[in-house]
């Protein structure tokens, strides 16, 4: 028999949608902040209850909160210290691609000569490698300025971008150390029966920590993968190219490809043939195959739903909420996975109870 909730009372309901308004309002400008923090906590929860249990008093709050800040700030340091130094040149590159007076060069005419002709025969690409290269790098262009100017602080964010970062922390700290108080919140919000709100947490939980380690860890393998090829083969600004492959990746069926292959591209017509066929062969047998392997399986693992729903469900969240739906995406659909099974559930002890 499922354990009834205390029953709500109407003022006590009222009360909680007072103080969930103003949580809204206080937090509205930083809803992805908000978002990834809620999921941080929920998916670190147990681990901030094992901390309880081992140690007392503000031991397991501070001992939370300070690994929390250190694991939040070791990718800025890391991207401040490796990436950023090769981000300026790697962003002119870019640039130089989408001006189209770089194909006027006499080193670049060979390698566009061979290309361009069948270029123009696709739908699409009828202006050939300039209206190609200057449509990728445009893009490549924008999305690597968005992510270094928002994450590390580039032309003169740093202080916004340390402010999202305390947010962050912080409000995921409170989320965790405060879990009990949230739970009798949503609760007295849901006024749900306790077992299945704790299903209904349990199954979130699942969700967020296989889309963490499916997409987000899996993509960060993928993209230090990629930047080690790069490395090898003498490319350069390997950990900037290793750095957009890591945000390219989660992107269903292109993914890292996107970065890779102009550069074994690029590779191929400067005469590095040799380093070109095996930065091609490592990403296709080695970057390409974590993605294949990995990523079904972790997201498998955390919903329970095929894996054309899942892709689905990223692009259709991508298209909602931007970079967020990445997450938000594959959590909606779990939610409606457990909200379909505790409906035939329900309806099943009402048979049996008719019967």
């Amino acid at each position: 028999m499922s354990t009834p909730s205390p029953k709500p009372t109407q003022l006590s309901r009222v009360l909680a949608c007072i103080a969930l308004a103003a949580w809204i309002l206080l937090l509205r400008p930083y809803p992805i902040t908000t978002f990834m923090s809620a999921c941080t906590a929920c998916v670190s929860y147990p681990l901030y209850l094992k901390l309880k249990a081992r140690f007392k008093g503000l031991w397991p709050a501070t001992l939370y909160t300070a690994g929390l800040a250190v694991l939040t700030a070791l990718p800025v340091v890391v991207i401040t210290l490796l990436v950023m130094p090769q981000a300026v040149t790697g962003l002119r590159i870019l640039d130089e691609l989408v001006d189209p007076s770089w194909m006027q060069r006499p080193e670049n005419q060979a390698m566009i000569a061979s290309i361009d002709d069948w270029l123009k025969d696709i739908p699409g690409l009828e202006g050939g490698l300039r209206q190609l290269f200057s449509s990728v790098a445009g893009l490549a262009g924008s999305a690597a300025r968005t992510v270094i100017a928002s994450g590390v602080g580039l032309a003169g964010g740093a202080l916004n971008a340390l402010l999202v970062l305390l947010i962050f922390v912080m409000v995921a700290a409170m989320c965790t150390i405060q879990g009990r108080m949230i739970r009798e919140f949503g609760l007295r919000l849901s006024g749900l029966p306790i077992d299945v709100y704790d299903r209904f947490t349990h199954t979130i939980r699942k969700a967020i920590m296989g889309v963490m380690v499916g997409i987000v860890f899996v993509a960060m393998i993928q993209g230090f993968l990629c930047g080690l090829g790069f490395r090898v083969a003498g490319v350069p600004q390997p950990a900037f190219w290793g750095l957009l492959a890591t945000f390219v990746a989660p992107i269903p069926f292109v993914g890292t490809s996107l970065v890779w292959l102009p550069v074994v591209i690029w590779l191929w017509f400067t005469g590095a043939k040799t380093a070109a066929v095996g930065t091609a062969l490592w990403c296709m047998l080695v970057v390409t195959s974590v993605d294949n392997l990995l990523r079904p399986l972790f997201l498998k693992t955390g919903i329970d739903a095929t894996l054309i729903v899942l892709i689905l469900s990223i692009f259709c969240g991508l298209a909602a909420f931007g970079p967020v739906g990445v997450f938000a995406g594959p959590v909606l659909v779990a939610v409606a996975v457990q909200a379909g099974l505790e409906s035939s559930a329900a309806d099943t002890r009402t048979n049996k109870e008719q019967d």
